[in-house]
C-alpha cells in the first residue's frame, strides 16, 4: 500500500531569503512541497519572479488568504472569550468571498498559474467558507477537520517543531500509519537546527518509510483511483 507525504509551508511573502533556502532544500533532495502564499505580498516583484520561476509539479502554490488576519491572543486571554476580533476566515460568507476574490485578482495579475488549494491562516475557518471557496474555483483545502459539504480536505498531521531527527522520528511514529502524512512548516519561524534537519527528515520519509512526496493537485488525482484516499479527503455528507 502506497503512503504519501505533503510538506506544507505557510506564510509565503514575509521572508524571501528563507523561502529561497527552503525551496533549494526541496529541489536538492528531489522532494515536493506546497507553499501558502499570502495574497497581499504579490506586489513584491522579487517574490513574484521567484514564484513564477518554480516548477508547479514540484512546488505548488496554495492560497493562504489575502490579508492573513491575526488572532489577538493577548485580548483573548484578558477577556476570556473565544475571540475578540474574527480572523480572516472565521467571519461571514460575504467576507470570505471578498478575501478570496482579492486573492484571485492579484493572482491573475501577477502569477502564471491558478491555485486550486486553500489553507486558512492559523488553520482557522468556519463552515460558511465552503461556498465561497467553490465559487472562487478552489477544489481542496488543508484542515485539521473535514468540511461538512462539497469540499475536499487534506488532513494535517503534524508541525515541524523538533530540533533533531531522533525527536522527529519519535513524534512521527505516533502517526506513521497515516496514508497521508502532512507536515506543516513556517520556514520563517524555524530555528537553525530545525532548518538543518529538513534534509534528514526528507531522507527518512523517502528512504526509510518509503513515502512518496506529492502536491495537493497530485493527491486529488490519486483519490480518483484510490477509494481509501478518497474517503480520507472527501467531505462529510
Amino acid at each position: 500500500m502506497k503512503k504519501y507525504v505533503i510538506f506544507k509551508d505557510d506564510d509565503i511573502g514575509k521572508d524571501i531569503h528563507g523561502l529561497k533556502k527552503w525551496i533549494n532544500i526541496i529541489i536538492k533532495n528531489d522532494a515536493k512541497a506546497a507553499i501558502g502564499l499570502i495574497g497581499k505580498y504579490m506586489t513584491n516583484q522579487e517574490l513574484v519572479k521567484l514564484l513564477n520561476s518554480l516548477d508547479p509539479l514540484r512546488i505548488e502554490i496554495f492560497c493562504h488568504g489575502y490579508s492573513h488576519g491575526r488572532l489577538p491572543f493577548l485580548l483573548k486571554k484578558i477577556w476570556k472569550k473565544n475571540r475578540i476580533l474574527p480572523v480572516e476566515f472565521d467571519r461571514s460568507s460575504k467576507s470570505h468571498n471578498l478575501s478570496l476574490r482579492k486573492y484571485r485578482l492579484a493572482e491573475s495579475k501577477f502569477l502564471k498559474k491558478k491555485a486550486i488549494c486553500f489553507g486558512p491562516p492559523g488553520n482557522i475557518w468556519n463552515d460558511t467558507i465552503t461556498n465561497p471557496l467553490l465559487k472562487n474555483e478552489f477544489k481542496v483545502m488543508f484542515s485539521w477537520r473535514k468540511a461538512k459539504h462539497s469540499l475536499f480536505t487534506i488532513p494535517l498531521s503534524d508541525n515541524l517543531k523538533q530540533s533533531s531527527i531522533n525527536e522527529f522520528i519519535t513524534d512521527y511514529n505516533k502517526k506513521k500509519d497515516c496514508r497521508i502524512y502532512t507536515l506543516q512548516f513556517h520556514h520563517a519561524n524555524l530555528s537553525g537546527k530545525q532548518f538543518d534537519i529538513i534534509n534528514e527528515v526528507i531522507d527518512f520519509l523517502k528512504n526509510k518509510e518509503n513515502r512518496i512526496f506529492i502536491t495537493p493537485s497530485e493527491l486529488l488525482e490519486i483519490s480518483k483511483k484510490d477509494k481509501d484516499i478518497l474517503n480520507l479527503i472527501s467531505p462529510l455528507i
